[in-house]
Formats: structure tokens, sequence, C-alpha cells
């Protein structure tokens, strides 16, 4: 009888063995975009090739800026298996942990601050307007929730990736955003949806 489940194609790291499971193609479709893309330039910077945007990224001297957030503030938003696919194409093996590090630092933190400043700000907003208490209450004590949950996972991310040098998704709404679709991936593949067994090479 014919199989409903969808075989896909692994690809896998040219030099990985098939044990450690670091493939583009387990990550969501958005993810999977990322990582290409972030291989595909920095093979073209290896190989001394400028497309326009990165001459014009250098021109204004902001391409060290834009290579910061895009390799810790995007790079460190991933699953953590993403992480080390992100890590290693950026020749940044063994030190896969400092995109967690880095991110939990100047991104994860910084974040836990703005949802506790929204919360002040509805908390201030339910004492203007007896109709608008309810709603506004509500929407700080979530904001507040938030900011805790968030603080305490980049405080967990911190020291953990310092310590045992481990790589960990973030706690947010970009990291939800960025990460959906490999979790619904990971999950369909779990209940049998989506079966990969076929072996590929990398675009």
């Amino acid at each position: 009888m014919a199989s409903w489940r969808k075989t896909t194609c692994v690809c896998r790291i040219a030099g990985e063995s098939v044990e450690t499971g670091l493939t583009i193609s387990e990550s969501g479709f958005l993810t999977g975009w990322i990582i290409s893309l972030y291989r595909q330039v920095h093979a073209a910077g290896r190989n001394g090739e400028r497309g326009g945007v990165r001459r014009w990224l250098d021109r204004t001297g902001i391409s060290a800026l834009v290579d910061f957030g895009y390799t810790y503030g995007i790079g460190g938003s991933l699953t953590r298996r993403d992480q080390l696919t992100f890590a290693r194409f950026h020749r940044m093996e063994g030190r896969a942990h400092r995109l967690t590090l880095v991110n939990s630092v100047v991104f994860g933190l910084p974040a836990a601050g703005l949802y506790f400043a929204a919360g002040r700000g509805f908390e201030l907003l339910s004492q203007l307007n007896s109709a608008a208490e309810l709603p506004s209450l509500v929407a700080a004590n979530a904001s507040f929730a938030l900011a805790v949950v968030n603080a305490a996972v980049d405080i967990f991310r911190i020291f953990d990736s310092w310590l045992n040098r481990r790589c960990w998704a973030p706690f947010g709404t970009v990291p939800l955003l960025l990460n959906l679709p490999t979790y619904l991936k990971i999950a369909a593949r779990k209940a049998g949806f989506v079966r990969s067994d076929v072996d590929c090479d990398c675009p």
C-alpha cells in the first residue's frame, strides 16, 4: 500500500556525520532561508565578491553593525540546532554558544525591559480612564509576566551558554515567529506526517 507520508530530502552539511543531525532541511522554511542566505553571503565574502548591498554597507560604514545584528540578533534567536548550523557556516565551530550568550545580553534582557516598560505604561493608562481600567490592568499584568519570564529565560541562557557552552532558543514574539515553522515541522515529523529518509547534497 502506498505511503501517504511525505518524504523529504535531508541536506547534510559537508563533513557532518549523520548522527549530529545538523541539516538545513530539518529547519522550517523561514530559518532555512535565513541560514542559506547567510551561508551565501559569507561564501561570497570569502571569495572576495561584493554585491551592491554589501558595497553600500561598506561605504556607509555600518556593515559591521549589520553583521553583528544579523549574526547575534537573528542567528542567536534560532533554535538550538539552527544556531549550531548557523555557527558552522560562520566558521564558529566550538563557539556556537556565543550566539546564545550575546543574544541574551544584548537583545534578550533589553527586550525584558521593554516588556516591563510597556506594563508600566498600561498601568498608568488604567488610572486615566475608568473605562480603560480593566483592559489596561490585564495588559499591564500580562506585560509584567512576559518581562519576568523573558528575563528568567535569558538569565538562564547566559549562565548555561557560558558555563556549559550550549545553545538555547530565546523566549519572545520575534523568536517564536522565526522558529514556528521549524517547531511545526518537527511536530509533523514526530507525528509521522513527514518522513525524512533521503540524503542529498546541499544547494
